[in-house]
């Protein structure tokens, strides 16, 4: 179990986690094949780090067959929550409301890895689809896709979570964005700003400092764990030869929230009250 010197408020949310089950199969056409990293695993580590509440992200490599994630949802419990990929086009009104129903709050659009197959806009598609469900778009693209999509991002009409310091290394981009939109940032996956470590955090407790400047009700965090790798040893690497995942520290971002000056109060909004809010935790056993 991964142990950390702080420890995170009660009733905090680990808003990104992924869960790979090796009972369940892998899609052809992935980018990579991760290890086991359970959900039973996961029940056993949050503790450790003081986290009350999961919320579990379809990975790419099911692309749109959650029954993994749902799967996990029922091994972690009430206090769980999911964000599904689906393919917009095919799902019905029942099946949406049987996820919402199994605890999955948002749908997911990844436009960096490989995985459902979708015609036409899947941005666009999922938004118009998630109108009246109660549940949010979420998003994990490079910033330059982002801010190409602001105006569909804008007219959504469902809130939008973008993923890992919204896919880029900088605020200012984004700042009109914010103004004009529901939109969220998820603190998560900092190591993915720099390859080199100490400038990674560098980048991400000045953007945590001004996207909490900019929007703290809107700011949730995830560990992104068990941190799945990429890059070009991704590319070189067979498809049959599974993907180690990253050694990397899981609670680096509350780690840095002293240092972006972000108060008890302020921390506690991002990892316990913003993700209340958005994942309904009305019904959930807080």
């Amino acid at each position: 179990m991964e142990d950390h010197p702080i420890r995170l408020p009660k009733g905090s949310w680990d808003c990104h986690v992924h869960v790979f089950d090796p009972r369940f199969p892998y899609q052809d056409g992935r980018d990579y094949t991760p290890g086991p990293a359970t959900a039973d695993t996961l029940a056993q580590q949050h503790p450790n780090w003081g986290v009350s509440h999961p919320v579990i992200v379809q990975a790419s490599v099911f692309g749109t067959d959650n029954s993994c994630l749902l799967d996990g949802l029922r091994r972690l419990g009430p206090t769980a929550r999911a964000v599904a990929v689906v393919d917009p086009r095919r799902i019905s009104d029942e099946a949406l409301a049987d996820l919402y129903a199994g605890g999955v709050r948002g749908l997911r659009v990844n436009l960096v890895a490989s995985g459902a197959s979708i015609s036409g806009d899947p941005f666009t598609l999922t938004a118009a689809r998630l109108r009246g469900t109660g549940m949010f778009l979420q998003v994990y693209a490079p910033r330059a896709k982002i801010l190409a999509r602001r105006a569909a991002i804008e007219g959504a009409g469902v809130p939008v979570v973008l993923d890992h310091f919204a896919g880029g290394d900088e605020v200012v981009s984004l700042r009109p964005m914010l103004d004009s939109a529901p939109v969220w940032v998820k603190l998560s996956a900092d190591y993915r700003l720099s390859l080199d470590a100490s400038h990674a955090r560098q980048i991400a407790r000045q953007m945590i400092a001004e996207f909490h400047d900019l929007i703290p009700d809107r700011l949730i965090w995830g560990s992104d764990w068990p941190h799945t790798g990429g890059g070009a040893e991704r590319k070189q690497r067979p498809i049959t030869q599974i993907e180690p995942f990253r050694q990397v520290d899981s609670l680096s971002v509350p780690a840095l929230f002293d240092a972006a000056g972000l108060s008890a109060a302020a921390q506690t909004a991002i990892l316990c009250q913003n993700p209340e809010r958005l994942f309904d935790a009305g019904s959930v056993n807080i």
